[in-house]
């Protein structure tokens, strides 16, 4: 597929718009795909909605060198974050000791009080380009 400015910028018409459909058609059924998983290897995550954050349940892996924080001495990871490991396949993540599936993921972890799906779509891209994203915290004033 090419990659050209016109890909990019918006011209409003019927062609543009069916390629659109095509890739969103794409990437749903890229989601709907049955993942084999090695679970011995994979971290164990919980999902905590009250808090707004993923609490991991045992040791982190690699990924903890440039994502995730710890907090009150737990190990915890941003929605965002989680949802890409898991797409990655380097977490098992939980809600209410039920696992998820990617699907269902995306529908929690993606909300008005968390992250947009557009939010997630800019961050899982710039992580697969290999930058490291992290949150921006102002400092608190004095």
């Amino acid at each position: 597929r090419s990659h050209g400015p016109k890909d990019f910028l918006p011209d409003g018409s019927a062609a543009q718009a069916e390629r659109l459909r095509r890739c969103r058609e794409e990437l749903w059924q890229l989601l709907a795909e049955q993942r084999v998983e090695r679970l011995g290897s994979l971290v164990a995550a919980e999902w905590r909605p009250e808090e707004g954050f993923v609490e991991l349940k045992s040791p982190a892996g690699k990924f903890w060198q440039t994502m995730g924080f710890s907090e009150q001495g737990r190990q915890r990871l941003h929605p965002e974050e989680a949802l890409y490991l898991l797409e990655c396949g380097s977490i098992h993540l939980f809600h209410q000791d039920l696992p998820l599936s990617i699907q269902e993921a995306y529908q929690l972890l993606l909300t008005d009080h968390t992250v947009s799906f557009l939010q997630y779509q800019v961050f899982s891209h710039l992580k697969r380009l290999g930058y490291v994203v992290r949150r921006f915290q102002p400092r608190s004033p004095g």
